[in-house]
C-alpha cells in the first residue's frame, strides 16, 4: 500500500525515492548489461546499478534512443494490452532486495482498482519508460547499494585512461595526430 507522508512516497512502511534511467553499460568481467538508475533529487545524486538480461537491456535501449523495432517487443505488447483494457499504470517500484536479487512491482489501475503486479525491476522499468510513469526505489536499497554519480564518472575516466595506456603499437599506428 502506498501513501504520501511528508512529501515522501511510502510503500508498506518503506520510504521510496524517485529515480530515472541514467544509462546502460556492460559489465567488463561478465559481459552482462547493467542498468544504472539515478536519483532525480539529491546532491550528490546517487546511482544504483542493476544487472539485467540482454532482452530487457535491448528493450530499454530502444526506448532511450527513441527507436522502434520492426515488431512489438514484449514490453510494447504489455503497454498495448494495458491501454486496450482502458487500464493505466500508476508507477513502478523496486521495493526489496534479497539474496542479491531485486524485486519490483507494477501498479496497474483497472476498473477503479489498483492491481499490484509482482515483476522483475527490468521489466517494470522498460514498461515505465514506454508509458512515461514514475519509477521509485526503496530508500534503504539506494542507501545500501547506491553510490555518488561523481564516483561513477571518475571510474569511467580511469577505465578510459587505462585502456589508452594499454593499446598496442599496431592499434596506435592506425591513428594520426
Amino acid at each position: 500500500m502506498k501513501e504520501q507522508a511528508d512529501e515522501h512516497l511510502q510503500m508498506d512502511g518503506k520510504n521510496m525515492i524517485a529515480v530515472e534511467v541514467a544509462f546502460i553499460s556492460i559489465d567488463a568481467s561478465s559481459g552482462a548489461p547493467i542498468l544504472f538508475l539515478r536519483e532525480t533529487e539529491g546532491d550528490p545524486k546517487l546511482v544504483l546499478p542493476i544487472w539485467i538480461g540482454q532482452g530487457e537491456a535491448l528493450s530499454i535501449q530502444f526506448q532511450l534512443k527513441g527507436e522502434e523495432p520492426l515488431r512489438p517487443m514484449t514490453h510494447d505488447l504489455m503497454k498495448n494490452i494495458i491501454e486496450s483494457l482502458d487500464a493505466t499504470v500508476d508507477a513502478v517500484y523496486v521495493h526489496t532486495m534479497k539474496d542479491s536479487t531485486y524485486f519490483g512491482q507494477i501498479d496497474v489501475v483497472a476498473d477503479g482498482k489498483i492491481l499490484e503486479i509482482d515483476a522483475r525491476p527490468s521489466d517494470s522499468i522498460a514498461l515505465a519508460l514506454r508509458l512515461g510513469v514514475p519509477i521509485y526505489v526503496a530508500e534503504s536499497i539506494v542507501q545500501e547499494i547506491g553510490f555518488p554519480e561523481t564516483e561513477l564518472r571518475e571510474a569511467e575516466r580511469q577505465q578510459s585512461q587505462d585502456e589508452l595506456e594499454h593499446l598496442d603499437e599496431e592499434t596506435l599506428g592506425r591513428y594520426t595526430v
